[in-house]
């Protein structure tokens, strides 16, 4: 008994593993089936280890975490047993393919053996990187989310509260994706132009967001639309009608107002003084009522990224930095889910960041459309276009100078057998 006792008191006198030591004893590994919608044989990759067949996803250690390239939710829906070491394809908030792309790896057909390895390596730095800037000491408790985003989201300060009447109007006002119908063309490549994570991460956080209590005018009357363009009138929620008589459907296609992912136009009513701003400058916008904040102030520390991230020169530079920091914003823009209301909902914070990153992204997007190139759809810091295969290396010169960092192009042009100008020697 006396024994046992020394033990526990020797047990609470260890020192506490600091995060970089909790980090470093996960371990993450990821596997790529053969045929991603069948979820069985496939190759499994931890760093450090030699890859190893598996005949499915039970045959994977459960030592590790394991982040498949299939969409583990369809494995679930099939009434498999839940395996708790195990996470989907889009656990970092992408897919593992299109992470290999930016990252120019290949690992479609036979080069799946060498390029599984060297992303397995990035997927691992960036899960150990999330566990240590967020101080997650039990990684195996933290990390049961379905995404690491969801994860993070529950690290982060909440916004103010908002009541009802206003969380509707942010709801209306909140759009994640736009996306405009792009006829198939024969001999195309999607290809999905990203700026540079970290740097768009700390410019979205710069921007401040509405900070205090509204006040709601129920007419256009005291609306100021030269103040709203300047940027010197406050926060505002706008109800308004978009008319787009006279604008080229091309344009008008691009702007997408209220297409999201699905293709299907949701009827909106508001939006923020930020989508006002550059679409007026298009569009007929006749505005209704609107909200006004009395304060208009930066991000809160606390939703900012971790300084361990943001502040070394080094740190920033790591493929895995850029990760974590598109994961952190993703986490502030994403929905929050109400045990009150049994649905999502969109806070201040959340609709305000996403409608920046909606404006920086059709800056982009209509930059390339005017350039010639067919625009699919963009948000999140990225564009997708679809093109010729016989222009990808002119997509790439065009992403180049409109400040386009992703994907890496000399493993896409390779694919296709083209040889960029930039890779030629």
């Amino acid at each position: 008994m006396f024994e046992n006792v020394r033990q526990r008191s020797a047990a609470l006198a260890e020192p506490k593993p600091t995060p970089r030591e909790v980090a470093e004893k996960l371990m993450v590994g990821i596997v790529l089936h053969d045929n991603r919608n069948t979820l069985a044989e496939g190759w499994a990759f931890l760093p450090g280890r030699a890859p190893f067949r598996v005949r499915g996803l039970y045959d994977l250690p459960n030592d590790a975490m394991w982040v498949s390239s299939g969409d583990f939710q369809d494995f679930r829906k099939l009434g498999q047993a839940q395996m708790h070491h195990v996470r989907r394809t889009g656990y970092l908030g992408l897919k593992l393919s299109e992470i290999a792309i930016d990252f120019g790896i290949r690992i479609d057909g036979h080069h799946a053996l060498k390029g599984g390895q060297a992303l397995a390596v990035y997927v691992q730095h960036a899960v150990r990187m999330a566990v240590e800037v967020y101080g997650l000491d039990d990684p195996m408790r933290n990390l049961q989310d379905d995404t690491l985003v969801a994860t993070i989201s529950k690290v982060l300060p909440p916004a103010p509260p908002s009541k009802d009447m206003l969380l509707q109007k942010l709801t209306a006002a909140y759009q994640s994706w736009s996306s405009r119908y792009t006829p198939f063309m024969d001999n195309s490549v999607r290809v999905r132009l990203r700026f540079n994570r970290m740097q768009y991460a700390e410019w979205l956080l710069s921007n401040p967001v509405p900070d205090a209590g509204w006040s709601h005018a129920l007419s256009d009357l005291g609306f100021d639309h030269d103040a709203v363009m300047a940027g010197t009138f406050p926060p505002t929620l706008v109800q308004a009608v978009v008319e787009f008589d006279g604008v080229p459907a091309e344009l008008a296609a691009l702007i997408a107002y209220g297409i999201g992912a699905t293709r299907q136009r949701a009827k909106r009513t508001w939006m923020t003084d930020v989508e006002y701003r550059w679409m007026s400058k298009y569009a007929r916008v006749h505005v209704k009522s609107y909200l006004v904040s009395a304060a208009c102030l930066p991000l809160p520390t606390g939703c900012q990224l971790p300084p361990m991230l943001a502040q070394d020169r080094l740190v920033k530079a790591l493929p895995a930095s850029g990760l974590v920091s598109y994961m952190h914003c993703q986490a502030l823009m994403s929905a929050k889910y109400s045990r009150v209301t049994n649905s999502n909902e969109y806070d201040v914070h959340g609709t305000w960041l996403r409608a920046h990153d909606r404006a920086i992204c059709f800056e982009g997007a209509q930059r390339l459309q005017d350039a010639g190139f067919q625009v699919s759809g963009y948000g999140n810091g990225s564009v997708i276009v679809n093109v010729d295969r016989e222009k990808l290396v002119a997509l790439e010169q065009a992403a180049v100078a409109m400040d386009f960092t992703m994907p890496r192009w000399n493993a896409l042009l390779q694919e296709f057998g083209y040889v960029s100008p930039d890779h030629s020697h």
